[in-house]
């Protein structure tokens, strides 16, 4: 085994913590130093560590050679922790998503990263959730034949910008918006899905009549260079049980794709693709092996549909291959950082944990990201569509 990366993590919030925990528990890395704003946060979370607190992360910069930094900081905060690690020679970055909150701070992270030749990966987790890699191999494969249009929405209970963070949460959710916060996750996604396929316009519009310190929601339209067309929604005003309600559906001429990823009153989590008929028995079946190698456990169905609703139904004389699995997607908020981990040791974007799954997220998926999440904000208070430089 190779000498464990010594860790750095910089932001002591919901996910710093976790990010400690991490690096704890896993054999190839020490946390060796944390830092927040919040001093006696960060000589608690530092004490459990045995680690060194810091209340300044450029003095921890300076009193620790680092391997790798980790920065958890809230959206908005994002540009100059990161850059500062850069600057102090820190090889390897793993920052939270969004990569920026502006399109001046994304470029300000890349041109660092760039120039200092660092490897920067941003924590899109949700790439590394089975549903999300099932999903991606069937529309890559072309299961569904030409996917046309598809619909996302991500939704937050309201508690989340009155108090996930406790005091702290309103002025957490100002600095930030269900556009940075939680259409950030859907854009990397779609992008993951589709690529190499990017958004080249926006249309979009958002309201501001509950909160009234931060948008109650964003919806927009993204057209992509391909052709594709994505209804994208996200709102943190919900009165509902749950945390997170997460749907997506995808229309491809031949078949379609629905995930429940976070079911909301009564919904059952799962996720289905009904593939093109052309699809056989023996070919079905592969795919649901390359499948189980990934990671994404799945069932494989044939099946003669047969809808109906009241007193109509429709007799359909084909048979329809399908691939379905029930229950919530494995995966997590960390669940990309391993392999993460795995790419700074072995020196690729494409460890063998992450092998078929495509490259991992870098600063330059934030950057294009970022710049996705300014034309939506742009398109709203203009009214307009905008395009995508």
């Amino acid at each position: 085994m190779s000498k464990p990366l010594n860790v750095g993590v910089i932001g002591l919030g919901i996910l710093g913590e976790q990010y400690v925990h991490f690096f704890q528990q896993h054999p190839q890395t020490r946390v060796a130093a944390v830092a927040d704003v919040r001093a006696e946060t960060a000589e608690r979370v530092g004490a459990a560590a045995g680690a060194p607190a810091f209340a300044d992360f450029a003095d921890m910069l300076k009193a620790h050679a680092l391997d790798l930094v980790a920065v958890a900081t809230p959206d908005p905060y994002h540009r100059d922790p990161v850059v500062a690690a850069l600057e102090a020679g820190v090889p390897n970055i793993i920052q939270e998503k969004p990569l920026a909150t502006t399109v001046e701070d994304a470029l300000a992270i890349c041109e660092a990263a760039e120039r200092r030749r660092a490897r920067l990966f941003v924590n899109y987790a949700n790439r590394a959730a089975a549903y999300d890699i099932a999903t991606r191999y069937v529309i890559q494969q072309g299961l569904l034949g030409e996917v046309v249009y598809g619909e996302a929405r991500l939704d937050d209970n309201i508690i989340v910008p009155l108090g996930l963070w406790g005091q702290r949460s309103r002025e957490w959710a100002a600095g930030s918006s269900t556009a940075h916060f939680l259409l950030s996750h859907v854009v990397d996604l779609l992008r993951y899905y589709f690529s190499p396929a990017e958004v080249t316009e926006v249309f979009a519009i958002s309201q501001t009549a509950v909160l009234g310190f931060t948008p109650d929601l964003y919806d927009a339209f993204l057209t992509f260079d391909s052709g594709l067309r994505v209804r994208v929604k996200a709102e943190w005003i919900k009165h509902i049980d749950e945390l997170v309600e997460f749907y997506l559906c995808f229309s491809g001429r031949d078949g379609t794709l629905i995930c429940n990823k976070r079911g909301g009153f009564g919904v059952e989590a799962g996720w289905r693709a009904n593939l093109a008929d052309t699809v056989s028995a023996e070919e079905l079946m592969a795919h649901r092996q390359a499948l189980d190698e990934r990671g994404a456990r799945v069932a494989a169905r044939v099946d003669r549909p047969e809808p109906t609703t009241g007193q109509l139904s429709a007799d359909i004389a084909t048979l329809q291959p399908s691939l379905e699995a029930r229950g919530p997607s494995a995966g997590g908020l960390m669940a990309l950082i391993g392999h993460c981990v795995d790419a700074i040791l072995e020196d690729t974007l494409t460890p063998d944990s992450w092998r078929g799954n495509g490259p991992l997220p870098t600063h330059i998926d934030g950057l294009q990201q970022t710049k996705v999440m300014a034309a939506i904000v742009r398109s709203a208070a203009e009214q307009r569509v905008i395009r995508v430089a």
